[in-house]
């Protein structure tokens, strides 16, 4: 079977090794999977296609440092989808830098046949 193309262009999207393993709702997560320009560009609610202008500038590594903050947590997911259970959570900003200490509604996913993987969709400003 071949696997679903998102109906809209996401951007970049990176795949890494965490620089330390974390323990999330009892599972060890090594690796994230970051959608960079949809984290740095929002969608378009209209079009779903990436907006044009930069909301933020984080980089993967930023990125990396949010997730780390997931790190002995256990939270139960918004939504259930096949193997898939998707999360939303407010969480300060951990960067320094002008967004240091602000809200961000981050969105993530994780699959429970990729238990040691999670994916994070975007990073929302809260305020």
């Amino acid at each position: 079977m071949a696997k679903k193309k998102p109906d809209y262009d996401r951007g970049r999207i990176e795949t890494i090794e965490l620089k330390r393993s974390i323990v999330f709702n009892g599972n060890t997560i090594k690796k994230a999977v970051i959608e960079i320009d949809h984290i740095n560009y929002g969608l378009n609610s209209k079009t779903r296609a990436l907006n044009t202008k930069k909301r933020t500038s984080f980089t993967v590594k930023d990125v990396e440092k949010f997730i780390m903050l997931l790190d002995g947590e256990d939270i139960i997911p918004d939504d259930y989808k096949g193997k898939k259970s998707q999360f939303s959570l407010r969480i300060n900003c951990p960067i320094d830098g002008k967004f240091f200490d602000k809200e961000f509604i981050m969105i993530f996913d994780t699959h429970y046949d990729k238990e040691e993987e999670i994916h994070t969709i975007t990073l929302i400003p809260g305020w």
